[in-house]
């Protein structure tokens, strides 16, 4: 059962929330500050599906979406936008970019669980 998360955001108060949240759903995580790094681990490891910042300075979340959709061996890893952008029209054009969902930030505990889940397998922790 996968149970990978990546976050992927230049922000490391983002970041810090969404890891503590993911980590009460069950998930493990691996954490990326840009995009590029996070695409060259891609080639290592399969996440179950990644929190993908849109505003970040070495590639923005839409590039990076684009260039994981173009790879068919990463097709079934889902994408979702992780952003303080939410009007309707950037929603619209974040789904047809290629991601599956989109989160607003500031994220809840309610709101990640709604879009992702729980990780497979037992009970988590208490953390």
């Amino acid at each position: 059962m996968n149970t990978l998360a990546f976050i992927i955001d230049d922000s490391a108060i983002n970041v810090a929330v969404a890891r503590l949240l993911l980590k009460r759903l069950g998930w493990s995580v691996e954490e990326f500050n840009s995009a590029l790094p996070m695409l060259a681990r891609l080639a290592e490891v399969r996440p179950a599906f990644m929190l993908l910042d849109i505003s970040m300075p070495d590639m923005g979340g839409e590039e990076a979406c684009r260039r994981i959709r173009a790879r068919p061996e990463w097709a079934d890893i889902r994408v979702i936008a992780y952003t303080a952008h939410a009007m309707d029209a950037e929603h619209q054009r974040y789904l047809h970019a290629g991601f599956d969902d989109i989160l607003t930030k500031p994220v809840t505990l309610g709101t990640l669980e709604a879009a992702i889940g729980r990780a497979p397998g037992p009970a988590p922790q208490a953390v």
